[in-house]
């Protein structure tokens, strides 16, 4: 195997190793094929010399065939042509058309007579189950980039699978994110190159994007808790300040790495109006490496009646805090409310009540009936109107196949890449589409509002 795999998918960050990226950003592995080994470089009347020791390459590089030359001392960094060849006491000496500029050790050089030269790429979950396989060739200087998020991304759901009827305390969300790693092979004309197998470096990518300007580009390292605390680990929430309804499900995600040795969960604490605390509960700590786990704090802690404030954060056995703490407004509930679940670009929970003020209508199209509403939602921060903003997302809508009308089955259509589900406060989902809508607000307001459309499952 002539190729050299030069930048995994993960990231540094304080001296901590980052493994998890966002699936639907590239997931970049960067390779250098290099196909023999130069021994040593030198000049005949002012031509290149390319010597190859204890091998013979008269076939591989024929008089007039092209290659690419490159030295490690960066002297050379080019296209060659054949000018001749010659084997000598069991070396090769491949002599090239290029003017020859000092002697030079170590290097390689590939052979353009290699046709149809490519790597082909399997990507596999920890099962050791391929999840998708991906072609690619390198430039003239033998540089591959290759992007494994295609099949990654094609392996999750956006749905949400957690029971909100009967609760939980943290979920492990399996469907949303994936452990990966790969096998690659060489491949060209008439060519029997044995697989690599990269199963000792493996990664993660979750149903999430990062943005154009992100300090660690499609990477999510500043999300990640660290066994060693540096840095602190922000919440998958767009919110800055998120909230929780009383009577209503509430969730949040965290990403833990898979470096974490020490047992670890949440805390949640509640606060009254003056800031005092009036109950808190650490959940019971437990091996938690390398998930992506959501945390319910009034299933772990019941809301008390005069709380306006909750602090969550993630920590480990010895009150080690790995997480930012991030504080949630409690509000209660106003009458006839919708509230809707859908998860933000972080692939983190996200949840937002909609004020009794709604426009309700019945939709005709396409042989279809289905009831719409028109939620409205005001006197928002402007973090809150961008986080909200998230529900109107692109993407193709399709009717969900099924044979059997059971208890399961919650929603008649999805639209591709996203899920939004409308909760009732027994927990119960029931699947939405939401209608694209081009919101705006003038920057001058410190107070903002927003309509969302949704469509409800066919009537049939």
């Amino acid at each position: 195997m002539s190729l050299t795999v030069t930048q995994r998918p993960s990231t540094t960050i304080s001296g901590n190793t980052s493994k998890w990226n966002a699936a639907k950003n590239p997931i970049v592995y960067k390779m250098q094929r290099k196909d023999y080994a130069t021994s040593f470089i030198s000049n005949s009347a002012g031509k290149i010399v390319v010597q190859f020791a204890g091998v013979d390459l008269r076939s591989v590089f024929p008089v007039g065939s092209k290659g690419y030359l490159k030295s490690d001392n960066g002297v050379y960094d080019l296209q060659i042509s054949v000018f001749d060849v010659q084997f000598s006491v069991g070396d090769t000496y491949v002599i090239c058309n290029e003017a020859y500029i000092s002697v030079t050790l170590n290097g390689f050089m590939n052979a353009f007579t290699r046709s149809n030269y490519r790597v082909q790429v399997g990507v596999y979950n920890t099962e050791n189950n391929l999840l998708g396989t991906v072609s690619y060739s390198p430039d003239k200087s033998g540089n591959l980039v290759i992007d494994v998020s295609t099949p990654l991304k094609n392996t999750l759901s956006v749905d949400n699978v957690a029971d909100y009827v009967t609760g939980f305390t943290t979920n492990d969300e399996t469907t949303a994110y994936v452990k990966f790693y790969i096998r690659y092979r060489e491949l060209w004309l008439n060519s029997n190159e044995s697989e690599t197998n990269d199963t000792a470096n493996q990664f993660f990518a979750l149903y999430g994007a990062r943005q154009i300007g992100e300090l660690y580009g499609g990477n999510l390292a500043e999300y990640v808790n660290y066994e060693n605390a540096t840095p602190l680990a922000q919440f998958l929430t767009k919110f800055t300040l998120p909230s929780i309804w009383r009577g209503y499900p509430f969730s949040i995600s965290t990403i833990t790495s898979d470096n974490v040795s020490t047992n670890s969960n949440f805390r949640v604490e509640y606060f009254d109006a003056t800031g005092t605390t009036i109950s808190n509960n650490v959940v019971t700590k437990a091996a938690n490496a390398g998930k992506l786990i959501r945390f319910s704090p009034n299933n772990a802690l019941a809301i008390p009646s005069n709380a306006v404030t909750a602090q969550i954060r993630y920590e480990k056995t010895g009150i080690v805090v790995l997480s930012q703490t991030i504080t949630c407004d409690i509000k209660d509930p106003c009458s006839n409310p919708i509230h809707l679940y859908w998860r933000n670009s972080l692939d983190g929970d996200a949840f937002w009540m909609f004020d009794f003020n709604q426009n309700y209508s019945y939709r005709y199209d396409n042989g279809r009936k289905a009831e719409r509403y028109v939620l409205f939602a005001s006197n928002l921060t402007d973090n809150e109107f961008d986080a909200i903003s998230e529900l109107n997302t692109l993407g193709e809508v399709y009717d969900v196949a099924y044979t059997e009308l059971t208890t399961s089955v919650n929603k008649s259509q999805a639209r591709i890449g996203s899920q939004v589900y409308m909760m009732d406060a027994t927990g119960k989902k029931t699947g939405v589409i939401v209608i694209p809508t081009e919101v705006s607000t003038k920057t001058k307001f410190s107070r903002n509002k927003i309509q969302i459309t949704i469509e409800l499952p066919e009537i049939y």
